[in-house]
């Protein structure tokens, strides 16, 4: 972040030397042509999509603990595990106006314009959402809804009065989540750049991106220096919140609101609308993955392909081995790199308050910052070491991403872990080293379980580094491998007007669910638990 701020008074020459120029990046920002909109979808996509979120997912996670139906979380997690290029994918099929199901329910186009991004947005963001809001609820005592079927408060009353003050970190901490998500929106952008005008869709994120590959390095660095103050802000409001006052009354008390339950079989009719939101797009590019090169582009649309075909699948596995590979390599590898580095540290702020506020607030603050911030010096580090390309580059970048979100859940989890089991090792005579390593590290498996796969999915879609740092595929050499994308370039380079390309495009997307349908089903009972002790309490 330091090199970036240093790079703002600078600019690169024809030869790549650096020379001072001053001010004169910052003044560009005065005349700039499409920045006024950038920044508008910029706004739009960090504060309209959590506002959303929120109050959907409030309603949603309500639903999911009155029906107590096991198998409906993973099917709303979904969603939140797939790579965000997948997901836009989904949608890019779905809304395009000729060929998708927009033909037949909605006759404008919403395929080009900002709000396909924002559905993209909160379809992908609203399952981390009601997670978090999900585990806080069902972290509520049982002597509190006791008492409360005791006095007859019940329905919207009760949800307002009393679960939501008491949950009230769990939906501060997914807001701020949200604000986090929505202010890089950098894949669905990717994904819908061959399709949409120019600058139509663009955010500061991406077009910083955009300008440090076009060669305009000082500019760039500017945007990203202005995302780090808003990052910072971010992160600083999410702690100052945190910290406040728990037992300031609610003013949600006061209002009169409605003490009876909804009915039953309005909760099931919602709950499949937010089901057929979540699901449809899954079912749209399967059948769309099976299609005939002629049925994708049959007007009026096929919705059930005629003659199923697996040529699409065939393609896929065939040229897409190398990406695939790949994928599972260097997201394994970084994954358990951080969890190596995440698990003490998050066990050690938890238990014995090390670093304080403070430390979980930087983590905070780096888990805030757009990836893309971090780009400059990560490419200048990687080039100096000579891993651009290569698998080893990548290893060395991804715990950086997902190190945080690491120690900020485990940091959750040890905040609920009894204090007990600390105790009595310590009665026996262990220090605190080796209590840790025999006794808390084999009963944290749950939420360490957990924090890999969810780490590991997390690298599994990530997309800015492999572009960023990648520029071929993996040569299937053990002895003397190079190159390094990944699946998510794979199927973004499938993107396009091209009608070969999105018969291949929904194959390669499918295979791209497959870690996320086996981990959500993995994490179907144990999620929620990482979550119930979120907050900085």
């Amino acid at each position: 972040m330091i090199e970036n701020i240093i790079l703002t008074f600078e600019n690169q020459t024809v030869s790549g030397a650096y020379t001072f120029v001053g001010l004169r990046n910052y003044k560009e920002l005065f005349y700039t042509p499409h920045l006024g909109q950038i920044v508008d979808n910029s706004l739009i996509y960090t504060f309209i999509v959590p506002f959303i979120d929120i109050m959907l997912s409030i309603p949603l996670a309500n639903f999911l603990k009155r029906l107590k139906k096991n198998f409906l979380l993973p099917i709303i997690l979904l969603p939140a595990f797939i790579p965000l290029v997948t997901g836009a994918t989904m949608w890019i099929l779905m809304l395009n106006p000729l060929y998708g199901i927009t033909y037949f329910v909605y006759h404008k186009d919403l395929f080009t314009t900002i709000w396909s991004i924002v559905i993209i947005d909160i379809w992908s963001s609203l399952p981390l959402a009601t997670l978090i809001i999900y585990s806080g609820l069902k972290a509520i005592p049982t002597n509190i809804d006791e008492a409360n079927n005791m006095d007859n408060i019940k329905g919207l009353r009760k949800l307002m009065t009393i679960d939501i003050p008491y949950i009230k970190y769990q939906i501060l901490a997914a807001f701020i989540l949200m604000l986090i998500y929505g202010s890089f929106t950098f894949d669905p952008i990717y994904a819908s750049l061959g399709v949409a005008p120019p600058f139509a869709n663009l955010d500061l994120s991406y077009y910083s991106y955009q300008l440090f590959f076009g060669g305009d390095l000082g500019f760039s660095a500017v945007l990203m220096t202005i995302m780090t103050v808003v990052s910072t802000i971010i992160a600083l409001l999410f702690v100052k919140l945190t910290l406040a006052n728990p037992n300031k009354k609610s003013k949600l008390h006061s209002i009169p609101w409605p003490n009876r339950e909804m009915p039953l079989y309005l909760v099931i009719i919602f709950m499949i609308i937010y089901l057929l939101f979540f699901m449809v797009p899954f079912v749209w590019l399967i059948l769309e993955s099976f299609k005939t090169f002629g049925e994708l582009f049959t007007l009026p649309p096929e919705i059930i392909p005629v003659k199923l075909t697996i040529a699409n699948y065939t393609y896929s596995l065939f040229h897409g081995e190398p990406y695939y590979i790949t994928s599972i390599v260097v997201s394994i590898i970084g994954s358990f790199l951080a969890l190596i580095i995440g698990i003490p540290a998050a066990y050690a702020s938890s238990r014995y308050k090390v670093g304080g506020i403070k430390f979980i607030g930087l983590v905070l603050f780096i888990y805030s910052i757009p990836l893309v911030i971090l780009m400059i010096p990560d490419y200048s580090l990687l080039n100096y070491i000579h891993s651009i390309n290569s698998w080893l580059g990548l290893i060395i970048v991804y715990p950086v991403m997902v190190m945080p979100i690491i120690i900020w859940m485990l940091y959750n989890f040890y905040s609920t872990f009894p204090k007990y089991y600390d105790e009595a090792a310590q009665m026996d005579g262990m220090t605190t080293l080796r209590s840790f390593r025999k006794v808390i590290l084999p009963l944290s498996y749950d939420g360490i379980f957990v924090a890999f796969l969810y780490a590991f999915i997390f690298a599994w879609g990530a997309l800015i580094f492999p572009l960023a740092f990648t520029y071929s595929q993996y040569n299937m050499s053990i002895l003397y491998p190079a190159g390094a994308q990944t699946l998510t370039i794979f199927i973004g380079g499938s993107l396009g007007h091209e009608a070969a390309q999105y018969g291949i495009l929904a194959a390669s997307s499918v295979l791209s669910l497959i870690p996320a349908i086996i981990i959500a089903t993995l994490l179907r009972s144990k999620i929620d638990k990482v979550w119930r002790g979120v907050g900085l309490k």
